[in-house]
């Protein structure tokens, strides 16, 4: 299983450099005032889901699964090494990120505090996290071409209904009171969903990838 994360790390390799210097471009025109620091969260969710599905891909055009289920590494070590790959990317994009946000924030080039901006990063990590955790079942399924689609279809309505939410919460639309307890656990509830949602994903695929045929 290391060596197929080791594969898709060296063959992804150019576009995970290319990504990250994306979140160090980001994080010059965020001092030059041009962006909000949030938006080096938001780049964490990108990187986190066009890499996997980048990695899906490639693996398709070179027909890269009936080798790989034939290694001693097996179904179950494709499977384990995609979620792996997937986890270790959203990890280390937030790590570099989380690192930009607090040099920002001690530099006082930050509109938020330090606390909210990590706030920001684990969000979107977690985010990520739970999004993968809903698309690799149907990546390892379908094929990357074919679960692009939903991959769309889920991001649209996350992020979709997230904006209508804001716009009626605008429009003086009246929301539920949450405890103020609640409210500072959600961060870590969000985070024990998305974790626990990503586990509840690998043994779908496990199952999924186990009856799929070559």
């Amino acid at each position: 299983m290391i060596g197929l994360v080791y594969k898709d790390c060296m063959t992804l390799k150019k576009q995970l450099t290319t990504l990250l210097m994306f979140l160090l471009a980001y994080g010059a025109l965020t001092v030059a005032g041009v962006f909000d620091v949030s938006i080096l969260g938001a780049l964490v969710t990108v990187m986190g889901m066009t890499i996997p599905m980048s990695s899906v891909a490639l693996d398709d055009a070179a027909r890269w699964d009936r080798y790989a289920v034939a290694t001693p590494a097996g179904r179950r070590g494709v499977v384990a090494g995609k979620y792996v790959f997937t986890a270790l990317v959203i990890v280390v994009s937030s790590i570099f990120a989380v690192l930009l946000m607090v040099g920002l924030s001690l530099a006082g080039l930050s509109k938020q505090t330090l606390t909210e901006n990590l706030v920001v990063a684990l969000s979107c990590a977690a985010v990520t996290l739970l999004l993968n955790a809903v698309i690799l079942p149907f990546l390892l399924k379908y094929g990357a071409e074919k679960a692009r689609v939903i991959s769309m279809t889920v991001f649209v309505v996350i992020f979709g209904g997230a904006l209508l939410l804001e716009n009626l919460w605008d429009n003086g639309m009246v929301l539920p009171e949450i405890p103020a307890g609640l409210v500072q656990a959600l961060p870590v509830l969000f985070c024990s969903l998305a974790v626990g949602a990503f586990v509840v994903s690998y043994v779908i695929s496990l199952g999924i990838y186990n009856r799929k045929e070559f």
